[in-house]
């Protein structure tokens, strides 16, 4: 080897590097650790002495240990969603939203509406952008409309004349501004939220964001905080004296729509009607409206029949009753009350056009945030002039959380020299009357204005927690979002489930490792225990990489870490075989060792590039964890591959010029694969008839059978739900099944038990296009099992969330991705080796292997497996990698093949093929024996969560190594020939 010294520095100065990331890593934990148990012991046991508080608070207020803690973050890696909890939402920015805000004077156009809808569906199945496919909607709907037109706006310098390229560059520019502006008011939010090493990425040309925030407990804080607007107003009000005689009308309005009265008896019955003959309740017994006058008789019935004669008989008051005037302030903006339940139905009433007829112009209502009486919500009538706020949420420059004189949690905001002064004007023409106090037209507070406030000072009350005003005051700070943020897609981890995943986890890569190792030890002796020393410092040098790229550790990231194991012997193996080959030659053991990693390098170098490509592939494609599998498969490759060339050899050198004798295998695995002699042209029929028949039943599985696809491709939503010290029978399982099917209106779900039977999938497509039902699944869910299993105490640990858009995404992104990955791989092959026939060959056995598997995925469909055999996101990462190994193995017979017919250029075609698989075929048993030792470590200790995945690989690896020796090697030949024979044809006719 030469300059052997600076190659030893060179691995010095790495291994130094490596340690110094470890150490990071190790403090990372230790410190994480001891921050969780104390802030465990303080608020999770629910306890809030000073007592049991005092380690966390002494921790929260150390600004050593923080910044020491956060330096270890900064430079070591972090765990994933699957490994420590967390959730992973996915964010679609609207673009359909900016559209109508640049044309503001189409909105009640239909040719621009019908656009915008069939834009809409169209952009479910389609990769074009929004504002492409709105365009050509809209010419489809109205030919002749002029873009100009349609988005006239001197500001923006459109004008009718305005050509439609122009339009449609102004359309581009800013709807990517905006979701750049989205993209970094979400980062500011979730960085001011104070979670460790938060993810997000934009996808390009999509309009969506992925934001991953490994750790997070509280996920329906994390909601609001991406779905905020934070479009914040100030509003003056009408007071319930002003807007109490609307309030009846209302209600008369409602009686007509419901078909209680006729419209002539009612606006008679109206005209009579003032602020006293229907009130609530004197006593105030009740917390509805009751008319006391509405029967001689109401003395003889219960209360309880008063009011549901009261709500019969007043459609709108039943469920939206006005408030006690008899103990309300006559001054306050609140003129109802709703229970969550019934807000929807007053929200339809209000929006009806028989009742908009009654309300004045300058009249809204919007709901108070938090319930306010008991559990109902408050409406307020707002005084809306224009339909504007009288001031905006972007004349406030900063926002904190603190406490008022009553110690109760409030945010304080100050605004700018222009804000100041128009709020001055507005307090003072507001003395004695409610401001409204919005954001995102929900209302936080609707303080009385006691006098004139000058300097700019505003504060908003609600019965905060500490939790609920910091939040409120990071999206102040972090501005508004030009257009709302929908939540389209929504991972949800535990933390129990993911201690759960580390644990097997860890399990699996101790037992891949060691078996893996004895393997090597025991086949290749002296080498072998070498060979084992490169694995470990491999092994380190992939998880100080990580760390030093601050890479997300997830749970197909370990698996990706133990399949390296079996992969990573790989060039080990090549070497150790070629040196084999050279002692028998004769050769010295210097000699030999200098030929063996010579003659092995172009193999290395091209099976791990090869691989290489399709780890880059589905680092492109992939997202969240299995992004985390294709970094470690890359870093993997690289680590493994600075192992074997550089430390195994000097390793071997080093003791060689010593001039110790190194043991290469015993007596008996020296001579395991010499004298074998397959001749394996002569059964080519054979292996085209069983690969044929295999591919036939495959096919027809898949078109008749089908798949089981995953929620990821299919959309809908999918809990993994624990029952505490409870087994499930097929019986429980089967109730189950029964009581959610009616609960979800006839959709029955799909349960499945996993590795423990008290732990259970269950995947439901209910209400799937409703972003928004997610509560209310969740809801129905465990309020069945609760009352199904009540002493079992059923619990979620994990929840996934895919919306149909989402979905349809994921199928093309893994379509193209593994058609993608055969195409290029295929070129690559031919780029390398000069000939068509081993590119055609190669594709054609990549081919071979992906149908098979799926065929098998589709067989398992009708015989049940004890872990999951979907078609996801996962089960396209394992084609990927199949699609990987596979090539790895054909290259390394091609590169024999190529390498034989240089020596010996007079030699058939057909005993060079065969010559390169016997030579090769030691290589590609060992290598794949040790990949399906740790694969099938993997099925057997790691989580159910990944056995799919898993399983996949492992039949791959199978079908991957036949089709390298007996498909891409027999194509290929049979190409060769068939062009040698064309030119013997050629030749002879001339």
């Amino acid at each position: 080897m030469r300059n052997k010294p600076t190659i030893v520095v060179l691995l010095v100065v790495f291994s130094l590097i490596c340690l110094y990331n470890l150490f990071y890593t190790y403090r990372q934990f230790s410190m994480s650790s001891k921050f969780n148990a104390a802030e465990s012991n303080c608020i999770g046991s629910g306890r809030k002495d000073s007592v049991s508080c005092a380690e966390y608070q002494e921790l929260v207020k150390d600004t050593v240990f923080q910044n020491r803690y956060k330096g270890a973050i900064d430079k070591s890696f972090t765990l994933g969603l699957d490994l420590q909890g967390g959730m992973l939402a996915t964010l679609e920015i609207g673009v359909e939203d900016i559209i109508r805000q640049l044309a503001p004077n189409s909105v009640n156009d239909t040719a621009f509406n019908a656009a915008l809808k069939n834009a809409i569906k169209t952009k479910e199945n389609s990769q074009d952008d929004f504002v492409s496919i709105f365009v050509s909607e809209l010419k489809k709907v109205n030919p002749n409309a002029k873009l100009g037109a349609v988005f006239m706006n001197n500001e923006r310098g459109i004008s009718v004349s305005t050509s439609d390229a122009d339009v449609i560059k102004m359309l581009d520019e800013e709807a990517k501004g905006a979701i750049d502006r989205t993209f970094n008011i979400i980062r500011t939010r979730i960085d001011q939220f104070g979670v460790v090493s938060p993810n997000l990425q934009k996808q390009e040309g999509t309009g969506r964001i992925i934001v991953e925030l490994p750790g997070v407990k509280e996920p329906e804080r994390v909601r609001k905080l991406l779905r905020s607007t934070a479009k914040l107003e100030f509003w003056t009000t009408y007071t319930i004296e002003e807007a109490i005689r609307v309030m009846i009308e209302i209600n008369e309005k409602s009686k007509i729509i419901e078909g209680l009265v006729k419209e002539d008896t009612t606006k008679k019955d109206v005209a009579k009607t003032d602020s006293t003959n229907t009130k609530p309740d004197s006593a105030g017994k009740t917390d509805v409206a009751v008319n006391d006058s509405s029967d001689k008789d109401s003395a003889d019935i219960s209360q309880e029949e008063k009011v549901a004669k009261f709500k019969k008989e007043n459609p709108f008051f039943g469920v939206c009753p006005y408030p006690d005037l008899q103990s309300i302030n006559p001054k306050s903006p609140l003129v109802g009350y709703a229970m969550p339940e019934d807000t929807a139905k007053v929200n339809e009433y209000l929006r009806n056009e028989e009742i908009t007829e009654v309300i004045p112009d300058d009249m809204k209502f919007f709901w108070t945030l938090k319930p306010i009486a008991g559990k109902a919500h408050g409406l307020v009538a707002i005084r809306a002039e224009n339909s504007e706020p009288v001031l905006g949420g972007d004349k406030v420059t900063t926002a904190r959380r603190t406490t008022d004189e009553n110690n109760r949690f409030v945010v304080d905001m100050t605004m700018n020299i222009e804000g100041a002064q128009d709020w001055a004007r507005i307090t003072e023409d507001n003395v004695n009357k409610s401001v409204a106090i919005t954001l995102d037209r929900m209302v936080y507070s609707f303080p009385t204005v006691q006098g004139k406030i000058a300097g700019g000072r505003s504060q908003i009350t609600g019965d905060f927690s500490a939790d609920e005003a910091g939040d409120l005051a990071n999206v102040l700070k972090a501005g508004q979002l030009p257009v709302p943020a929908k939540i389209i897609g929504e991972d949800i981890v535990g933390p129990s489930l993911g201690a759960s995943n580390i644990t097997s986890g860890l399990l699996s890569f101790l037992a891949a490792l060691l078996i893996v190792g004895l393997f090597m030890v025991w086949y290749y002796r002296k080498a072998g225990v070498y060979a084992v020393i490169a694995l470990l410092f491999n092994l380190i040098a992939l998880i100080a990489a990580s760390a030093a790229f601050n890479i997300v550790l997830t749970l197909p990231g370990m698996a990706g870490i133990i399949l390296t194991i079996g992969m990573a012997v790989d060039a080990n193996v090549l070497v150790f075989e070629r040196i084999r080959e050279e002692l028998r030659s004769g050769k010295t053991q210097k000699a030999a060792i200098k030929a063996g990693f010579q003659n092995a390098f172009s193999s290395i170098i091209d099976s791990n590039v090869t691989t290489l490509l399709t780890g880059i592939i589905l680092f492109a494609f992939g997202v969240g964890p299995i992004k985390g599998f294709a970094v470690t498969l890359i870093i993997g490759i690289l680590t493994s591959l600075v192992a074997t060339l550089l430390l195994t050899r000097l390793i071997l050198e080093y003791y060689a010029d010593k001039g110790q004798t190194i043991s290469f295998g015993s007596e008996k695995t020296l001579s395991m694969f010499t004298g074998i002699d397959l001749k394996f042209s002569q059964r080519k029929k054979m292996f085209y008839m069983i690969s044929g028949g295999l591919t036939v039943v495959s096919l027809i599985l898949m078109l008749t059978v089908g798949f089981k696809l995953g929620v990821d491709f299919k959309g809908g939503r999918q809990y993994v739900v624990e029952f505490e010290n409870k087994s499930l029978s097929d019986t429980d399982l089967e109730k189950i099944r029964t009581d959610l099917t009616t609960a979800y209106e006839g959709d029955a779900p799909v349960i499945k038990t996993l590795a423990s039977a008290s732990q259970v999938q269950i995947t439901t497509s209910y209400k799937k296009e409703d972003a928004k039902a997610g509560d209310e699944i969740v809801n129905k869910l465990l309020a069945n099992l609760n009352s199904s299993f009540p002493s079992s105490k059923p619990k979620i640990l994990s929840s996934t969330d895919v919306g149909p858009t989402v979905a349809n995404d994921i199928k093309r992104s893994a379509f193209f991705s593994v058609i993608f990955s055969l195409i290029i791989i295929a070129l690559y092959i031919l780029i390398r080796f000069y000939k068509w026939q081993y590119s055609l060959g190669a594709f054609a056995s990549l081919f071979h292997d992906v149908i098979i598997v799926l065929g098998l995925f589709s067989f398992f469909r009708l015989i049940p497996l004890p872990f999951n055999v979907e078609i996801d996101q996962a089960f396209i990462a394992a084609i990927l990698t199949l699609i990987g190994y596979s090539i790895n193995d054909t290259v390394v017979v091609f590169d024999r093949v190529r390498e034989n017919l240089l020596e010996n250029k007079t030699m058939p075609m057909t005993q060079v093929f065969d010559a390169a698989i016997n030579e090769t075929l030691s290589r590609t048993l060992i290598t794949a024996g040790t990949t399906l030792l740790s694969a099938f470590v993997l099925l057997l200790l790691g989580g159910a969560v990944i056995k799919g995945f898993v399983f996949a690989i492992f039949m791959g690896i199978i079908f991957g190594t036949y089709s390298s020796i007996f498909v891409a090697s027999a194509i290929s030949l049979d190409l060769f020939l068939r062009e040698k024979a064309d030119k013997k044809v050629a030749a002879t006719a001339k």
